[in-house]
């Protein structure tokens, strides 16, 4: 993107940083006239992308009030208000009118404004002939989407005058708007000073200002042709119009006045005038410069800017020379985009092809034209774009060089590209959002802001990565090319030139752009050589290069800079960038790097013919591989006629040598030790200066390191030159080291200057924008470069080392550790250079400074890291710095001197560099735990703790006796500190030893309680209970600490201490403790939930209930003679009592009413554990059946029954019987439960019956050592016993068959409950043979004796209740079977008291039914039924009669043999 014609360069654009992220604040400006159709426009100013830019003096400064307007949006005005001793305005103003505007625009100061008031006149013009006139004010503190207030607003419309020619031209200055028309007619109005119907609101300017109406009309005859441009200006005080027309008339008016009427066709020059500037008057000259723009229609290309002389009087009628001195400046090719004039100086913004633009300096005294470097140009060059052979250099250079290093390529490569993609000057945000939505990668307004650099980097590498330029170094050199290619175009785009600036006043020049703003400044001089040619040394003393003495050294320096010409051209910036990126980062060593660059100068390219083919084409290939080798031909055959004309210009090598050490001074940072004010500045002026010092340095290094190469070179060659081994000392030995220190000055200056961060400049500094004027801008770069290259903690120092050091370390003074570390890293890569000169600072003093800083800069980038894996990354670098750093021997004298930096300090002198380390690793030590890094923390308290061992142990105790601790105070601080920090990294080992590692008792006792509070906290108490620490000596300590934060914790804290003390000593099989501490625990449930009478809640039950199984199981596995607990608190014994306490059995043990009682110790065994196991499952069954159910421990276990039995929990009740009562009162209990079942089966209180006894409500929880745990969420319960029946019948069945062994005159009570409560009860069959059958179950068919439930007292029963059916029915039953007795059963019969009959009752019975009778009552059933019984007993009394005979004989027969055998 070079200009089209080879031209001097005088100076460089130097872009304002972050003038690409303005945020637009819109704003609506209203309008009361309808927009005009779009076909027919009243103005006819072409239209096109336009801006300027006006001066507002404020104070000492001034403000610089820039704006432009878009050809693709016409309609939207864009304000920024700019001043140099502040920063960049984050935000600017966005107009948006109702329809487009003519490319114009004038921005004044209001006059009259009041103190601390700033508001700004805006005059615009639209298409359609509205002018208006807005009120800005300042600061710009609009909300974004607001309507401009309509007061602030002042319309006119140009249609609605009597003239109604069309606009041609527009001008403006404060107070009026002046229009030029298509008739030729100028007219001003006073927009703003008066209203549009008042008098004087509107003028022409007419030629006959001065001569009466009547010649008016014969005046007007004189046409002139159309306007073709305006310029308002003031001269002497006295304002002034300016006013070019079509046919080359130029006039100048003063108010009504014409001072002037000149024809600049009367000067022979091609085509028509179009637009006109005028510079500034010289008043002390009395001179003024116009620039005319004539445009040729009939050749194209062959416009020509044409510039007048004017000399004037300042007298009363200001007289203007109607001759003027012209000259003519030919724009050969392209077209003019804008000029600006100076006093002595022209400068033309030209664009000459699509997107191609150059600025030209005209000299208008010497007539001479220059030009400058514009931005394009220079990020075209860095992105290798600025040729055709560029990709040819940079891809051929990549292959030779990473032939053997391919792995390391991409990564090599990449990092080249993104560093120059991404440096200030280069990034432009909308271009790369615009290359990336190119390459796919679609990212919201949003999601690109919030990209920081590292994400951006990312993006753009995954593009390169899904490109396949990973292959080879070519193929990626390659793509990244193409990538490149892409953004150029873009940014391009994005910031093509609309105007230029000018201050003459304060010399300032710069660029308007469509995304940017931009400022310019001179050379180098040395940069002139550079960018020019070497004929400049024939102006030697104009570049300030006074140091050679005569001719032959000029033409000597001549020569040099020739060859270093024909090193460049060969070469092209490719190797330059890639020997600056192995100076910058580490991938690649920089050594190898230029060794591989040498050799393509001695030997040519050599690259893989396959990669570069597969890219180029075979064709491609061949051909630059021919041209390759032609040009390596022609270059050889330079060097060497350029090496002969060196020698016979010289007595000897030597003196070139001589010559050369006197240029490299010209390109030395020239570095002075001042004592500088700094002061931390951030303003336009600051970042400007340090853009125009990263522009000199990468200039400079290039072209020292041109200078390196051809250097070397000459070695190589040394052997055809005639070049003595003296000569070669001299080079390697002296030169060498020079030329690295240069190139690491250099880099380092162009590092901070590229790197995001705001460097201090020096409070001296005119913070005016006057301090970039171009003749002073390299002294400032020089100053400026001095500064930071010096600093104050080495003293004196001269190197690059030192100053690189020093610069770091204002760096990370001011915060900027990323920067900081950066620049340490380019110094690590020039500790490593074998080349690298140590005079002054030696090796291991800088290797102890770089160390000790790198580190603590990556110690405060690890702690804002947010990917944990870089972040632990950079930790352990830090540490290895640090430790790196300690191992120096100069570590003592040089670290003490960034204590302001590090905060690293030790006061007083250190005997002994054990004593030294000490300090520093617990200086180390407490850097990393305030960032919250314990592994580094804990690392160097180790390390510290090695220095203590040291101290004490080896010492002479000179160094011990100078301390302030003991050893065993120091050790037990820092064993603190390794535990502290081993259990911030949860690693509960390492804790531990740190615990009994510990000399200090008192330390090693607080750890350890802060070891079990920590690991309760995290949930981590398996560590204490599964055996993974041993504790050994602590085991006691270590349960008393549970213990006692058991008994201080909330129950519903988790994890529960209690149960970690049960796993605790579960796991060291003692079991006694373990149920001493569950069995605390259930205590301290009941207690605590029954404070304030509440109710205990289902899930606090549930609690107890599983820490009372877990006591009784656990009580189950010890000895039995130690099977008991201790009331009070069995954990408080550490020895197992020898003496059991007084065991007060107690039924009613958990509702004693006893107050006193419960406070005594006494014994707890497993029997008393399961009572209250029973008790509290009972309770927990209530509490899950009945929500408002409230037990008091006041009440008795009677009541609970009662309760228990209301609710049909009938196993409960039975096992709460089986469990608190024996013998008689067991069998009272039961009786009184059966009861109360019986009564639930009466049909009189059916509607009383209860529901299913198989809900699960119902069901029994029998004690267990394996209960589940409550869950809040469900009230299911685990069963050991499903009940049959679903009725209350077969629940009285049930239980009956399952206790009447226990009880077995449960029959008669329930069959006695029944009848009472129902008398006309229907007793159930199954019950009735309950009475009837003996114990195994056959039936009693020898009478109606039994035990206590027999068919007599069933009998007695039915008498009792009146059911004399039944009984008679009954008693006849078993009289009948007495009778028909099997003949087996008639001899067991006849037995004495064989049969037992309860003839009282039936006595009983027959007087009942005769007193019934007599009543009158039944008559007819009680004769029957005594007929029966009358009957019955009579053959049964006859049977028996007959029986007792048989008997009496049967004796009796026995008897009177007995007696014959006598």
């Amino acid at each position: 993107m070079a200009a089209p014609a080879t031209r001097r360069i005088v100076g460089a654009e130097v872009p304002i940083p972050s003038s690409d992220k303005l945020r637009w604040i819109d704003l609506t400006v209203p309008s009361s006239f309808a927009p005009a159709s779009p076909a027919d426009p009243f103005v006819c100013v072409p239209p096109r992308a336009a801006s300027g830019c006006h001066i507002i003096p404020s104070g000492d400064s001034q403000y610089y009030l820039s704006w432009r307007i878009h050809e693709e949006q016409p309609n939207l005005l864009e304000v920024i208000e700019l001043s140099a001793s502040k920063e960049f305005p984050s935000s600017g103003l966005r107009l948006v009118f109702q329809e487009a505007l003519c490319p114009f625009a004038f921005l004044c100061e209001r006059e009259g404004r009041r103190q601390g008031e700033l508001v700004y006149l805006l005059y615009v013009l639209t298409v359609s002939g509205v002018a208006l006139l807005c009120h800005l004010r300042s600061p710009f503190s609009y909300l974004s989407g607001s309507v401009l207030h309509q007061d602030d607003v002042v319309e006119f419309s140009l249609q609605t005058h009597a003239q109604s020619a069309k606009v041609t031209a527009v001008s403006a200055k404060p107070g009026c708007i002046v229009i030029g028309r298509q008739d030729g007619s100028v007219c001003s109005y006073s927009l703003g000073k008066l209203a549009p119907n008042t008098p004087g609101f509107s003028n022409e300017l007419r030629d006959d200002a001065g001569i009466g109406r009547l010649w008016t009309l014969m005046s007007r005859i004189k046409t002139v042709g159309p306007v073709q441009d305006i310029v308002a200006t003031a001269i002497n005080e006295r304002d002034l119009l300016f006013v070019l027309h079509l046919d080359g008339h130029l006039r100048i008016w003063d108010n009504h006045t014409k001072l002037l009427n000149y024809n600049v066709h009367s000067n022979d020059i091609e085509g028509h005038p179009s637009r006109l500037w005028v510079g500034e008057a010289d008043d002390d000259q009395e001179l003024i410069s116009l620039a005319i723009l004539h445009q040729n229609t009939v050749v194209q290309d062959c416009d020509h800017v044409a510039v007048y002389g004017f000399s004037f009087s300042a007298g009363e009628k200001f007289p203007f020379s109607p001759e003027p001195s012209i000259s003519t400046i030919p724009l050969l090719e392209g077209k003019l985009v804008d000029l600006k004039i100076g006093m002595d100086k022209l400068w033309i913004l030209k664009e000459f092809g699509t997107m191609l633009y150059e600025i030209l300096q005209y000299d208008i005294e010497t007539k001479k034209i220059c030009s400058y470097v514009l931005q394009e140009d220079a990020i075209s060059e860095q992105l290798f774009q600025n040729s055709d052979n560029a990709l040819d250099d940079l891809v051929w250079t990549a292959d030779s060089m990473f032939s053997s290093l391919k792995e390391d390529a991409f990564n090599f490569i990449s990092s080249m590209f993104l560093r120059r993609l991404l440096q200030p000057g280069v990034n432009h945000c909308s271009a790369l959002r615009e290359t990336l939505l190119e390459h796919k990668k679609f990212l919201s307004d949003s999601e690109f802001q919030s990209l920081t650099a590292n994400g951006l980097r990312k993006e753009i590498l995954s593009i390169m990565e899904q490109e396949g330029s990973s292959q080879t170094a070519s193929a990626t050199a390659y793509h990244w090319k193409k990538f490149c290619a892409r953004y150029l175009h873009n940014w391009c785009w994005n910031n093509r030139p609309y105007g230029l600036l000018l201050d003459t006043n304060n010399e300032v020049f710069g660029l308007i752009r469509k995304g940017s703003f931009s400022l310019f400044r001179c050379l180098e001089g040395v940069e002139m050589l550079i960018y020019g040619s070497s004929d400049e040394l024939r102006n030697i003393d104009d570049l300030e290069m006074n140091l050679l003495d005569d001719t032959s050294d000029f033409e000597l320096l001549n020569e040099v800079l020739r060859c270093m010409g024909h090193i460049h051209h060969l070469l092209g910036r490719s190797s330059t960038a890639i020997y600056y990126e192995s100076l910058i980062s580490s991938v690649i060593s920089s050594d190898e790097i230029a060794l591989q660059i040498v050799k393509i100068l001695e030997t040519g390219f050599t690259q893989s013919s396959s990669s570069v083919t597969s890219l180029l084409g075979t064709d491609a290939y061949i051909e630059r591989r021919q041209a390759a080798h032609k040009h390596q031909r022609k270059f050889s055959v330079e060097m060497l006629l350029s090496f002969h004309k060196l020698q016979s210009r010289s007595t000897s090598w030597s003196v070139v040598f001589d010559v050369i050490e006197k240029f490299m001074k010209c390109l030395n940072t020239n570095i002075n030790v001042q004592d500088y004010e700094s002061k931390r500045v951030c303003n336009v002026n600051s970042m400007l200066l340090v853009q125009a010092t990263s522009q000199v340095a990468r200039t400079m290094f290039e072209c020292a390191f041109d200078l390196f190469l051809f250097l070397n070179y000459l070695v190589g060659v040394g052997g055809q030159v005639s070049l003595l081994q003296s000569d070669v000392a001299r080079i390697k030995l002296k030169l060498f080291p020079m030329i690295q220190d240069i190139l690491g000055q250099w880099i380092v200056l162009h590092f901070v200057g590229i790197s995001p961060t705001l460097p201090p400049t020096i409070e001296d500094f005119s913070y005016q924008l006057s301090s970039l004027q171009l003749a002073e801008v390299i002294n400032l770069v020089r100053t400026f470069s001095s500064m930071i290259l010096c600093g104050r903690n080495f003293e004196g120092v001269q190197t690059f080392l030192g100053s690189t050091i020093n610069l770091s370390a204002i760096l990370i003074r001011n915060g900027q550790y990323e920067a900081a570390q950066n620049l340490l890293g380019i110094l690590e890569t020039y500790l490593n250079n074998e080349k690298v000169s140590h005079a002054g600072l030696d090796a291991d003093t800088a290797c102890s400074a770089y160390l000790h800083l790198n580190g603590f800069c990556l110690l405060m980038l690890a702690h804002d890291e947010a990917n944990t894996v870089l972040r632990e990354s950079k930790v352990h670098d830090a540490i290895r710095c640090f430790f790196r750093a300690a191992s120096r021997h100069e570590a003592p004298k040089v670290l003490q001197k960034f204590s302001l930096e590090t905060g690293f300090q030790v006061s007083g002198e250190c005997r002994s560099i054990s004593l030294w380390r000490l300090h520093y690793y617990e200086w180390a030590m407490q850097i990393f735990e305030q960032h919250s890094m314990s592994e580094g923390a804990c690392q160097f308290a180790l390390a510290a703790l090695e220095q203590v061992d040291d101290i004490f142990d080896l010492d002479n105790g000179t160094e011990a006796e100078s301390l302030p601790e003991t050893a065993a105070m120091i050790k037990g601080r820092l064993w603190a500190n390794v535990f502290k920090y081993s259990l911030d990294l949860k690693h509960f080992r390492d804790a531990y030893c740190a615990i009994i590692s510990n000399p200090d008792d008192d330390s090693k006792y607080i750890c350890l309680r802060r070891f079990i509070i920590v690991l309760c906290e995290l949930g981590e108490t398996k560590v204490l209970c599964n055996g993974e620490i041993p504790f050994t000596s602590l085991v006691e300590k270590v349960e008393q600490e549970l213990f006692w934060k058991a008994e201080r914790s909330d129950l519903s804290s988790r994890p529960n201490i209690y149960k970690v003390l049960y796993s605790f000593e579960a796991y060291r099989n003692n079991w006694r403790k373990a149920a001493a501490y569950m069995y605390r625990y259930s205590v301290r449930l009941n207690r605590e939930s029954n404070a304030g009478g509440s109710r205990q809640l289902p899930h606090v039950l549930q609690e107890r209930l599983d820490a009372l199984s877990a006591a009784i199981n656990a009580l189950q596995l010890v000895d039995p003679s130690f099977a008991w607990l201790d009331s009070v608190c069995e954990a408080d014994d550490q020895i197992s009592p020898s003496k059991r306490p007084r065991n007060l059995l107690m039924e009613n043990l958990a509702f004693g009413t006893d107050s006193e009682l419960s406070r005594l110790q006494f014994c707890v065994d497993i029997e008393i554990l399961e009572k209250e196991y029973t008790l509290t499952k009972a309770l927990y069954r209530l509490s899950t059946v009945k929500s408002t159910f409230n037990f008091s421990e006041s009440q008795s276990i009677e009541s609970l029954m009662d309760i228990l039995i209301d609710e049909k929990l009938y196993d409960l009740a039975f096992t709460i019987v089986l469990k608190f009562w024996k013998e008689s009162g067991m069998k009272r209990e039961l009786e009184r439960v059966f009861s109360a079942i019986a009564q639930q089966c009466c049909p009189k209180r059916s509607d009383k019956s209860g529901g299913n006894l198989t809900d699960s409500r119902q069901l029994l929880l029998l004690p267990s050592s394996e209960d589940d745990a409550w869950d809040g969420n469900t009230k299911s319960i685990a069963v050991t016993q499903q009940l049959q029946g679903s009725c209350h019948w077969e629940t009285l069945e049930l239980f009956m068959e399952k206790y009447y062994d226990l009880h077995p005159r449960l029959p008669v009570i329930v069959a006695e409950t029944l009848l009472y409560t129902d008398p006309e009860i229907e007793l159930p069959l199954w019950l009735v043979q309950m009475f009837k059958t003996n114990k195994a179950g056959s039936r009693i068919s020898w009478g109606m004796s039994g035990k206590e439930a027999d068919p007599a007292a069933l009998f007695r029963l039915y008498i009792n209740y009146g059911r004399h059916a039944e009984a008679t029915n009954l008693l006849l039953e078993y009289l009948e079977s007495f009778a028909s007795s099997r003949p087996a059963d008639i001899l067991h019969r006849k037995k004495m008291s064989a049969a037992l009959f309860p003839y009282t009752a039936v006595e009983r019975l027959w007087c009942q039914l005769g007193e019934i009778q007599r009543a009158g009552h039944s008559v007819d059933q009680c004769d029957r039924l005594k007929k029966l019984l009358h009957g019955a007993l009579m053959s049964h009394l006859q049977q028996v009669v007959v029986d007792s005979e048989d008997v009496l004989s049967s004796v009796g027969g026995g008897q009177g043999m007995q007696a014959q055998s006598s």
